[in-house]
């Protein structure tokens, strides 16, 4: 175990775990003396550090840019990690099924670090037109989605407050006060469903999967695409197909299903 004393400080070490958390809250990646100056230490100091860090696979340069960035590295060890593993595990069987009988996919999506996460995913078989995202997808914590609404809206004060604070940052123009109402609407619903605000014709449902505490650990999102030739089953029995998977996963990793869900109409 590492000390975080003075007197057990493993500065290498230190160094990379700087590098590693700057370039998880940057999406666009950054050139060495960005990465240098973000972690507040010189070219020299972090250049030897940055380059045992890219030959272990942990971050990747552009050739033409000269920008670091991260690769999945990280997000396939995660997975080794018993609670994302049996998440995941679990929660793949549900989504498989509720691809199947709905025709449409599905992921999975976790926060971690003020980032959002894809770490699962699901399609028909027979799907020939739609919207899917790829497993591994990174985004940050928006209102522009649901995932993020639904994760934000079953959280304790505290989480919620913390999730809000990022929703403003990332769009200062937002009331604070319409948020909050949203998200207890969402909160009290149980689920969200509502008109994608990135992908224009595709309306989102989602739920949310809960821990033993009540708190949500990832939201399960189907994004139905309106319009398309072959037969779509209604919103409504697509929200009542979501949260019967949702409340599975939860039960599955300990958890307990969202109490009086009772969608309204949405035909």
């Amino acid at each position: 175990m590492i000390e975080t004393d003075t007197g057990n400080r493993v500065p290498a070490l230190e160094k990379g775990l700087d590098i590693l958390e700057v370039l998880a809250s940057e999406h666009g990646g950054l050139l060495q003396k960005e990465v240098a100056s973000r972690v507040g230490r010189s070219v020299s100091e972090i250049f030897r550090v940055l380059n045992a860090l890219e030959a272990r696979g942990y971050v990747s340069r552009d050739e033409l840019k000269g920008t670091y960035r991260l690769t999945l590295k990280l997000f396939e060890l995660a997975h080794i990690h018993p609670p994302t593993r049996r998440l995941i595990e679990v929660a793949t069987i549900q989504m498989e099924s509720l691809a199947a009988a709905i025709g449409c996919s599905c992921h999975l999506v976790t926060c971690h670090q003020n980032r959002l996460m894809v770490v699962a995913q699901a399609q028909p078989d027979s799907l020939l037109m739609g919207w899917s995202v790829k497993i591994g997808a990174s985004f940050p914590i928006s209102r522009h989605f649901a995932s993020a609404r639904t994760i934000a809206a079953h959280q304790n004060v505290e989480n919620m407050e913390q999730m809000l604070a990022n929703m403003m940052t990332a769009d200062p123009q937002l009331n604070r006060d319409d948020v909050l109402a949203e998200l207890n609407t969402i909160r009290n619903d149980g689920y969200e469903i509502s008109q994608s605000r990135i992908a224009p014709g595709v309306t989102d449902i989602s739920c949310p999967v809960l821990n033993h505490l009540g708190v949500a650990v990832a939201a399960l999102t189907v994004p139905k695409v309106g319009n398309l030739p072959e037969p779509q089953l209604s919103s409504n029995e697509i929200i009542h197909a979501v949260i019967k998977a949702s409340s599975a996963i939860s039960m599955a990793i300990g958890g307990q299903p969202k109490r009086n869900t009772n969608p309204l109409d949405h035909s």
